[in-house]
């Protein structure tokens, strides 16, 4: 034995070993292809960088060259000026040179000279205007001898004597400098866009061969930390934006030409820019692969010899789980999930005869979890197979394993077919069943450690099955104890809880509704108790239609109380209306009381302040009733007493509903006192029911 224990421990410290040297080496390995991925990426950036400052030099340097020849043809054009002589000999000696295709020579007078005549340019381009502006190279203009014909102007002052006489112009074709810089772009795979500071108007653009405005990138999906507006203002740097013709980044660099009032943007795609970048990562994710393969090798290595231990622990962890099932309401799925994770399985699962139904699934296998009536179907089978299992092996539990092989075909070929349609190749369960013969099941779909996950479910299945017992029976007692039993709003008990809560929270907008149904008893002594649970059962839905998603409560057997947040007075009061609306067609009769926080009321002063003004409300309405009555009764003859006093005059309406006939107020003493009652009636003339009607009247 001692022998056999030595080679046990050797042979785990050597897969400890083992386990630290795999984790070093991938450490190390990991720091160095981070830093080669790192410096890529670097070099990624500098490239782009320099593609952009080639093309930008190049450009600057051709452009800034013509206008240097263009100098030198002022002076030229200076000198036949001063001599007296036409600019013929060097309109006739002028050929293309860089990107000038032509010339042409503004004079004072607003005429443009050029080598096929004269043009009269009154009321299209100021000479005073452009001779200020010295030497420079425009944007997109219009061109001076074509209508509706776009080109870039290169313009150099002629002087004489410091006087400016003309200023000659370059053309240059807006499509030859887009074919050139085109061109050079084209070799990098990149897009090119060049554009006027001052207008925004593009001068190259070699995704849209219509020029338009650098504006159109302005609503384009930038990564964080870059912007539109940064590219504009700033005079270099970089920016990232999605591209619309490509599912894929455009990566940026933009940069302003020197002496020149253009700027130059030049975007490649993610895949372009970062190709060395990715091979590196590609690299990296399957070394890394390897090293977990590797890594996850010698963990099966470990686990295969600690499985016991480890399912111990998990055990462990669900039983503490389970034993604050009732405070922590997510605790079922959090053991299930700990099932499912030990396992390796699709899903663990809990039901049991009383329609208990909890579920977890693990997050790749969502698509493949059962719904609907292919769950009932599934529940139902494996119950009816676990009965028939306890009536063979009559133990507390049970453990059985079904797979969709031969002998399901043979037995039950239905459920084979289920099983394969809906991709479950196994399902291991355990079977709780206690002495009243009610059945749990505790299990999961497609394990791929069934042997040791038995163990595991043998260990919980009597635990999870007495805590879904017990929080069934708890969250039964608990709805029993906050729940009135004939309308399902809140009782006293919850109603008490919440006022120390709204207290606390003081919730804005929050108004307090005091609700009393009128004639409860007239209903009840009249038609019967099951005629005025009716009446409560419905006003008590209509006040949850009404005042849906506030707190509702019945406080007391005809009185019912709700507090509303986030409403204002108006929507409330509307509220009453539909109620009262509501109750008509049933000739069902509430009175109301509202009261709306303000300043430091508490909630206990609202409920006060709203049952006050229900009283109010209930008074006028048999006031209301009353008076409609004595005007009947006054057409027959009949005789009442009115004090002009509420309360009393209240109390008289109320009794007259049992008592009819003539009454004598003593306002001395605030008492009435009845002198006549029809016989027909059959009530006796004594102070049993006088006092037992005043009681009635004052609860």
């Amino acid at each position: 034995m001692e022998i056999k224990y030595g080679k046990k421990r050797h042979r785990k410290h050597n897969l400890l070993y083992t386990v630290i040297t795999a984790i070093l080496l991938c450490i190390v390995f990991l720091t160095t292809v981070s830093y080669f991925y790192y410096a890529a990426e670097d070099e990624a950036y500098e490239n782009l960088r320099m593609q952009t400052k080639q093309i930008k030099d190049n450009m600057q340097l051709q452009l800034l060259s013509d206008r240097e020849n263009l100098a030198t043809m002022a002076n030229f054009a200076a000198k036949l000026y001063s001599d007296g002589e036409s600019f013929d000999l060097m309109f006739n000696s002028f050929e293309p040179i860089g990107l000038i295709e032509n010339i042409g020579i503004l004079m004072p007078d607003n005429t443009f000279v050029t080598k096929v005549g004269t043009l009269n340019l009154n009321g299209q381009i100021s000479f005073e205007e452009e001779a200020t502006k010295g030497e420079y190279i425009s944007g997109r203009v219009k061109d001076l001898t074509k209508d509706n014909y776009e080109i870039i102007r290169s313009a150099v002052p002629i002087k004489v004597n410091g006087n400016t006489v003309g200023i000659l112009y370059g053309v240059i074709k807006l499509d030859v400098i887009g074919k050139k810089y085109g061109s050079m772009a084209k070799e990098l795979d990149a897009q090119l866009f060049v554009y006027d500071k001052e207008t925004g108007n593009l001068v190259i653009d070699t995704i849209d061969d219509k020029l338009g405005n650098i504006s159109f990138l302005e609503n384009r999906k930038y990564r964080d930390g870059y912007s539109y507006e940064e590219m504009i203002n700033s005079e270099k740097g970089y920016t990232s934006f999605q591209s619309v013709l490509k599912n894929e980044d455009l990566y940026v660099h933009f940069s302003t030409l020197e002496g020149i009032d253009w700027k130059i943007i030049l975007a490649r795609y993610e895949s372009q820019v970062f190709a060395k970048v990715h091979i590196i990562s590609n690299l990296l994710l399957v070394s890394i692969t390897i090293l977990l393969i590797m890594a996850l090798y010698i963990v099966i290595l470990m686990r295969n010899e600690n499985q016991r231990s480890f399912a111990t622990a998990c055990a462990s962890k669900i039983g503490k789980l389970l034993l604050e099932i009732n405070q922590q309401q997510n605790n079922v799925s959090e053991s299930l999930k700990e099932i499912a994770t030990f396992a390796k399985s699709r899903s663990a699962v809990f039901f049991d005869a009383d329609g208990e139904n909890y579920n977890f699934a693990m997050p790749d296998s969502l698509e493949e979890i059962l719904s609907g009536d292919d769950r009932k179907y599934f529940i139902s089978e494996i119950l009816r197979y676990a009965a028939e299992l306890h009536k063979v092996n009559n133990a507390t539990v049970n453990l059985m394993c079904i797979t969709p092989n031969n002998h399901l075909v043979k037995t039950n070929h239905i459920f084979y077919d289920f099983l394969k349609e809906h991709k479950i190749t196994e399902v291991s369960f355990a079977i709780v069943i206690d002495k009243n013969n009610h059945i749990g099941i505790l299990g999961v779909v497609n394990s791929k450690n069934s042997r040791t996950v038995r163990l595991l479910l043998e260990d919980v299945a009597v635990c999870f099955s007495i805590a879904i017992y017990n929080k069934k029976y708890l969250n039964k007692t608990e709805i029993a104890a906050t729940t009135d039993s004939l309308t399902g709003v809140s009782n006293r008990v919850t109603y008490k809880k919440d006022l120390l809560m709204f207290d606390e929270e003081k919730p804005q907008e929050f108004s307090c509704i005091y609700i009393d149904v009128n004639e409860l008893h007239l209903i009840n002594n009249k038609y019967g108790h099951a005629a005025g649970d009716e009446m409560i059962l419905y006003i008590a839905n209509t006040l949850k239609e009404v005042f849906y998603g506030h707190k509702i409560y019945r406080i007391g057997g005809d009185e019912f109380l709700v507090f509303a947040e986030k409403s204002s007075q108006d929507d409330i009061k509307k509220g009453i209306a539909m109620l009262t609306r509501q109750l008509e067609p049933r000739d069902y009769h509430v009175a109301v009381g509202m009261s709306y926080r303000t300043h430091n009321m508490n909630t206990e002063e609202m409920e006060r302040e709203a049952e006050v003004r229900m009283y109010e409300a209930k008074a006028q309405y048999y006031q209301d009733k009353e008076a409609k009555k004595v005007a009947s009764e006054n057409e027959n003859g009949y005789v009442h007493t009115k004090t002009g006093i509420l309360e009393i005059d209240t109390m008289i309406s109320v009794m007259k509903e049992k008592y009819n006939g003539i009454y004598r107020v003593d306002l001395d003493t605030n008492k009435a006192h009845r002198i006549l009652m029809p016989v027909y009636l059959g009530y006796n003339e004594n102070e049993e029911h006088f006092s037992a009607l005043l009681t009635q009247y004052h609860r």
